[in-house]
C-alpha cells in the first residue's frame, strides 16, 4: 500500500510539474523570448552580410507552431519579411521572395498594430503594404510580367491611397504603361 501511495505521489507531481512548465511556459513568453532572441541574431547575421547564417534562424522562426499570439503573429510575419528582402536584394530568388511577400499581404491573422517587445518590428498593416508594393515591384522590374505587377499596384492604390509609397507606385505604372506602348509599336 506504502509502495502505491509513493507511486501515485510522485505521478501526481510529475503531472502537475509538467502541467506548469507548460502553462508558464507559454503564459511566462519563454518559447517567444527564445524566438526573439532568434530574431535578432538574424539581424545580426544580416548586418553582418552572414546571409546563411540569419536565412537559418529566420526559417526556424517562421516553421515554429504558432500560439496565435500578436507578439507570435508579429515575430513571423517579420521574419516572413526579412526573408523576402534577402532572397530579392541578396539572393536575386524572385520566385522564393513573392513567395515570402504574398504570405503576408494574405496573412488572415489577427490584425496587431505594435506589439510590445523590445525588437524593433514593423506592425502587419505596415508589412502588408510594403510586402503588396514589393510584390508589384519585383513583376514589374524583375520578372516582367507587367498585368501581374499592374494588379498588385492597383490593389496597393486601392487598399493604401494614404501611403507615402503611391507617387513610387504612380511612377512604376506610368513606366509600365510606357514600356507598353513601346512595345505595342514595335
Amino acid at each position: 500500500m506504502r509502495n502505491v501511495l509513493r507511486l501515485y505521489i510522485i505521478f501526481t507531481y510529475l503531472v502537475g510539474s509538467f502541467l506548469f512548465a507548460s502553462y508558464t511556459h507559454h503564459s511566462m513568453g519563454f518559447s517567444f523570448n527564445y524566438y526573439d532572441s532568434l530574431y535578432k541574431q538574424s539581424i545580426s547575421y544580416i548586418e553582418n552580410e552572414e546571409l546563411e547564417n540569419s536565412l537559418i534562424l529566420l526559417d526556424k522562426i517562421i516553421s515554429k507552431q504558432r500560439d496565435y499570439s500578436d507578439k507570435d503573429n508579429a515575430l513571423i510575419m517579420n521574419a516572413h519579411y526579412d526573408l523576402g528582402q534577402i532572397y530579392l536584394t541578396r539572393a536575386f530568388n524572385y520566385d522564393l521572395a513573392i513567395t515570402h511577400f504574398e504570405y503576408i499581404f494574405n496573412n488572415i491573422y489577427s490584425v496587431y498594430d505594435s506589439v510590445n517587445s523590445d525588437l524593433e518590428i514593423k506592425s502587419l498593416p505596415e508589412l502588408k503594404e510594403k510586402s503588396l508594393f514589393m510584390l508589384g515591384y519585383i513583376y514589374h522590374n524583375h520578372i516582367g510580367n507587367f498585368t501581374l505587377a499592374q494588379n498588385y499596384y492597383s490593389i496597393f492604390l486601392n487598399k493604401f491611397p494614404n501611403s507615402e509609397l503611391c507617387l513610387s507606385v504612380d511612377y512604376e505604372l506610368e513606366s509600365i504603361n510606357k514600356e507598353i506602348l513601346i512595345f505595342k509599336n514595335k
